[in-house]
């Protein structure tokens, strides 16, 4: 009996020895291996597949320096810097506070910036790019006048600036001047930038053709025509394998110079405001296109996420049928020529549904489709692309880079440009990367979905409520 008694209580004695060991191995391992699991719903401390790609293509070393003690750094920067050394061997922590080393970061931040701890710099072979800690978090003005944080932008930081000190070109962006274009907003030109592209002015009316080194050239919602010369030049830029980004104004009918260079490549602007009849395609107003998003090279990232883009009063765009229009040449083996050299495909990016329609008469008292009103469907984006190497990217709304429009999609407006950007410059690789939300993000909701939880909530619901009263009273009664 006692020996029975001895040997259970040795077994037992020796699982529990053996549970604490493995404890401790496990921890061990964790603490050596680093492991850890990122719970957070917006997945805060995980870098994105985009930037995962990035760095495991990296062929060059590149010095990360945060510019504080390693053990004062704050913990959820700490923690998304050690997710770049795990993702390459490229990438080198280094940290350099500034109590020892005064004089570090001020060579590459400036001497008159103030340099806040767990700021960086971001080093490959002479190029550089100074991040400051004030800038890892994005606020937002509340109803009160206060600011609040509402997205972590540390990842998409970093990640820009590994691009540009890996980066030994800096493509050029030419933005068209000289007809009342609209200006690029602040954020879409720092997210230009922190892409490594270099933004330049344009004006046609002086410079006899479009630069060499034009990599893009942007028209954005010009308010008067082309000259016939200007068209001329992008012609012939474009037919030496140029790329163009343009936003059309719906306000604006009298450019003929523009709309007839756009049908050259396929692209047939059509007149008027498209006005959505599909509910789950609009928000608010008919004019306020959620367009589905197709799936194709340029907008592959945003298909895949099944997210939103908003664009409201756009102009609907068609193919030309048979690509580049005929024009009356004298000669006719000129003319076959031509045909033969320029064939362009024609790719939508956004559309609208079937039973949409462009509203001609924009002051008409009704937005009800009218005689002379167009059919749809349309394309309310459409990439262009040719032999040669040329691409044209159109998209039918001018104000989509609106900050305001962009912030009701969470920023997929501005995603979508720059996805369109990187594109039309074969660089990819550069895919925008999302902020993480610290804040409950703006939902946007097809008006379909809005009229569907309006009668629920306010219908179906009270009225099962008080239908099951109804029944349990009936049935007390009978009993």
């Amino acid at each position: 009996m006692k020996d029975r008694i001895y040997k259970k209580g040795l077994f037992t004695s020796i699982g529990i020895i053996l549970v604490i060991a493995a404890v401790i191995a496990v921890n061990i391992l964790v603490t050596l291996g680093d492991f850890s699991m990122d719970l957070t719903e917006e997945k805060i401390y995980s870098l994105s597949d985009q930037t995962k790609s990035i760095l495991k293509d990296l062929d060059q070393d590149v010095d990360v320096y945060i510019i504080n003690e390693k053990t004062d750094v704050n913990e959820a920067y700490a923690r998304i810097w050690k997710e770049y050394r795990k993702a390459s061997p490229r990438i080198h922590l280094k940290y350099r506070s500034q109590d020892s080393y005064p004089n570090f970061a001020r060579k590459y931040a400036g001497e008159s910036e103030e340099i806040p701890n767990d700021s960086a710099v971001v080093v490959c072979g002479k190029k550089y790019r100074y991040l400051s800690a004030d800038d890892y978090v994005s606020y937002t003005m509340g109803s009160d006048y206060s600011y609040n944080a509402d997205s972590l932008v540390l990842e998409s930081k970093m990640t820009e600036a590994i691009n540009y000190v890996t980066t030994d070109v800096t493509p050029k962006i030419y933005q068209l001047t000289g007809h009342s274009e609209a200006d690029l907003t602040a954020s879409v030109v720092s997210a230009l930038q922190g892409d490594n592209y270099e933004l330049n002015e344009l004006s046609l009316l002086k410079k006899k053709k479009v630069p060499k080194d034009c990599e893009l050239l942007i028209i954005n919602g010009p308010q008067k025509d082309l000259s016939k010369e200007e068209r001329k030049r992008i012609e012939k830029y474009m037919d030496q394998g140029g790329k163009m980004y343009i936003f059309l104004d719906a306000a604006e009918e009298k450019l003929k110079n523009l709309n007839s260079l756009l049908e050259d490549y396929g692209i047939d602007p059509q007149k008027g405001v498209v006005v959505e009849t599909d509910p789950n395609l609009y928000t608010q107003y008919p004019i306020y296109l959620l367009p589905d998003i197709e799936d194709t090279e340029v907008t592959k990232a945003q298909y895949d996420s099944n997210v939103f883009v908003l664009t409201p009063s756009a102009k609907g765009l068609k193919k030309v049928s048979d690509g580049k229009k005929d024009k009356k040449d004298k000669d006719k083996k000129d003319k076959d020529e031509k045909e033969s050299k320029n064939k362009y495909t024609v790719t939508p990016l956004l559309t609208s549904s079937e039973e949409s329609f462009s509203k001609v008469d924009t002051n008409s008292s009704t937005i009800d489709k009218e005689k002379g009103d167009i059919d749809g469907p349309f394309a309310i984006a459409a990439a262009v692309s040719d032999e040669s190497g040329g691409r044209l990217i159109v998209t039918g709304c001018a104000n989509m880079l609106d900050d305001n429009i962009d912030q009701a999609v969470s920023g997929a407006n501005k995603d979508f440009f720059l996805n369109g950007v990187n594109y039309l410059t074969k660089q990819e690789s550069k895919i925008s990367i999302r902020a993480k939300s610290l804040a409950t993000e703006t939902v946007t909701v097809p008006a379909f979905a809005q009229k569907m939880a309006l009668i629920t909530t306010v219908f179906v619901i009270p009225g099962l409520l008080l239908l099951a009263g109804i029944i349990v009273v009936v049935r007390r009664r009978r009993l």
